[in-house]
């Protein structure tokens, strides 16, 4: 037995998700008579015996569940792992009689949200259904988006075009969501819009100009899409010094672009500084570009030491060699860019100067060209690493 319970408006606040309740016929007729005729979409009745399985229709529609147990019934206790398994993120509430401590700590040790006194109390049963969900709107605040850097030693390493090209893949393999961006930290010579054809009426100098007033909409509307599908908050168009960035803006800046957005790509300037290094070593992951030839390995190897000094996890650098040449002889190959940096090469990127100089100036990317160019499955590879890792670490 189904219905809906009312809630008047002039209780003081509504609440903001569906919930069911979900108890004995007794329990739910004193709750409804308790409310009598008041109101809302938002909070549901389930009438069911203590031992019975919750509906999946139930499971599937409600943001949260106050459920009751019997601590007693073998049944009733399988019944919450049935709903803790179909939803292990569905916030659930415990309806008890005659809880002890010792039996609410067991509740919440398997991972109830909390625990309401039976027969129900309807303005407690309230709020704590408000409280729960505060709490669990919190925690979801609490989880920032992946945000990976390019780091390249060198500058012309092509990092602003693996990057540009990644964000479109990552958004394509879509296992890390499709909402991607690319914050251009680069601001000096950032070509991020460039590249993709785009003319941004904002900048991230004017995010971290912004101050108190810097939000999650101001974030978004900073952002512009491409005709891929993900986001650019761009470089500013006149040369920035670098000495001018706050790096507590920039870092709060950063994490509200990581609430927005389902994965952040950061694209930094080749110099290095107080604020450009905190930007990336808040990443979850670096790709370190290097190439092969001489200057571009001494570069990186400076890079590498500088982040083994500051204690960066190798786990989270990957090195990946750009423009790889597939020729017979080479004076230096993808094996001996391995040995000279004493690093495993996680992903190698092949060269493809043509197809990339037409397509940037046309203001496309080489995927939308050529899709079968080695350089795009390269890309496509490097993506697909990068969204395994996350769902293994997520």
């Amino acid at each position: 037995m189904k219905s809906e319970l009312i809630i008047a408006r002039n209780s003081g606040t509504e609440l903001p998700m569906k919930a069911y309740v979900v108890a004995t016929q007794a329990h739910i007729a004193q709750l409804e008579g308790e409310v009598g005729g008041r109101k809302t979409s938002q909070l549901h009745t389930h009438a069911l015996a203590s031992d019975e399985a919750v509906p999946s229709s139930v499971i599937e529609q409600a943001e949260m569940l106050v459920l009751q147990i019997d601590p007693s019934s073998e049944a009733s206790l399988s019944r919450f792992e049935q709903v803790r398994h179909l939803r292990p993120d569905l916030p659930v509430l415990a309806a008890v009689e005659d809880a002890n401590l010792r039996l609410v700590r067991t509740l919440l040790r398997q991972g109830v949200t909390d625990v309401v006194a039976l027969p129900f109390d309807f303005e407690e049963l309230f709020t704590q259904v408000i409280e729960a969900t505060a709490s669990r709107s919190t925690s979801a605040m609490d989880r920032l988006a992946p945000m990976a850097s390019v780091v390249h030693a060198v500058g012309g390493a092509g990092a602003t075009t693996v990057l540009t090209h990644l964000a479109a893949a990552i958004a394509e393999n879509g296992a890390c969501g499709s909402r991607v961006c690319i914050v251009d930290l680069d601001l000096q010579f950032g070509e991020v819009a460039t590249q993709l054809g785009l003319s941004p009426q904002h900048s991230v100098l004017d995010l971290l100009e912004a101050g108190e007033r810097l939000d999650g909409d101001v974030i978004r509307d900073s952002a512009v899409e491409t005709r891929q599908g993900n986001f650019v908050i761009a470089a500013p168009p006149q040369i920035t010094p670098l000495e001018d960035v706050d790096v507590d803006r920039l870092l709060r800046m950063l994490t509200l672009a990581r609430r927005e957005f389902d994965y952040v790509l950061v694209d930094l300037p080749v110099n290095w500084t107080n604020w450009s290094l905190s930007a990336a070593l808040a990443c979850s992951e670096m790709i370190m570009l290097t190439d092969q030839s001489i200057r571009g390995l001494r570069q990186t190897k400076r890079c590498l030491e500088l982040f083994d000094m500051m204690d960066v996890p190798r786990d989270n650098l990957r090195l990946v060699v750009n423009r790889v040449e597939k020729k017979m002889f080479q004076s230096i190959g993808v094996h001996e860019v391995a040995d000279t940096l004493h690093r495993q090469i996680s992903a190698t990127i092949a060269k493809d100067k043509v197809g990339l100089d037409s397509a940037q100036d046309q203001g496309l990317l080489l995927t939308e060209l050529n899709r079968k160019a080695p350089f795009v499955k390269d890309i496509q590879k490097l993506a697909d690493q990068m969204c395994d890792r996350q769902q293994e670490q997520g």
